[in-house]
């Protein structure tokens, strides 16, 4: 059975990150931020509220996007019943062969690897999404941004998140020759952890494993 589905409340770089309509944006801070939720929730919102919205979900292997990414917008964005999760929810099996989520109003999530970037050059998107974007190539990256012209949405957008990696990164650089719009993102920020005035029982937990 699934979990019931809770309001998401936006926070911190979360926030800014629902707001930004900046062609490229990275939401970068250390592991519990919550900038992945965030940023599903965004994509989720997106498909939900403009019929024809396409998203690129892309992580650098098919089968890392299956571990992480997926189960968090499974199990924590699309709320019980969500018909764009027909099939077994929950196992990893389905979600190894799922190569998208589609919504009863014509939008669609598409699903891939950074491995294979050639399968995304024959589509067209309005947000396309890299999880973890470290772990992925500046010129595949680069690439995939003439993808963003399906123009349902008011604004087309590169959406990256990552942990903080060293200066010489090319994310790095990107954000300092201002191409790139980092958004810094803390534990407070992470609704699970804070509520917006103090630490949550689980945000308490957490910060004693640090």
């Amino acid at each position: 059975m699934e979990a019931p589905h809770q309001r998401y409340l936006a926070r911190g770089a979360a926030k800014s990150l629902w707001e930004s309509s900046d062609p490229e944006v990275l939401i970068c801070g250390p592991v519990g931020t919550g900038k992945t939720h965030a940023g599903l929730e965004k994509v989720n919102a997106c498909c939900s509220h403009y019929p024809g919205c396409r998203v690129a979900l892309l992580r650098q292997t098919r089968k890392s996007l299956a571990q992480t990414a997926m189960v968090t917008l499974e199990d924590h964005v699309m709320p019980a019943g969500h018909p764009a999760k027909s099939g077994r929810v929950g196992s990893p099996i389905q979600r190894a062969s799922r190569s998208s989520y589609q919504y009863p109003n014509g939008s669609e999530i598409e699903l891939g690897g950074l491995d294979y970037p050639d399968k995304f050059m024959s589509g067209e998107y309005d947000i396309i999404y890299i999880v973890e974007a470290t772990d992925c190539r500046e010129s595949d990256v680069i690439q995939l941004t003439t993808r963003l012209r399906n123009g349902v949405l008011p604004f087309q957008q590169l959406m990256m998140d990552c942990n903080p990696r060293g200066p010489g990164h090319w994310l790095k650089k990107r954000c300092d020759r201002g191409q790139t719009r980092m958004l810094k993102s803390w534990l407070k920020d992470n609704p699970k952890f804070h509520d917006g005035k103090t630490w949550t029982p689980a945000g308490a937990a957490y910060l004693k494993t640090l």
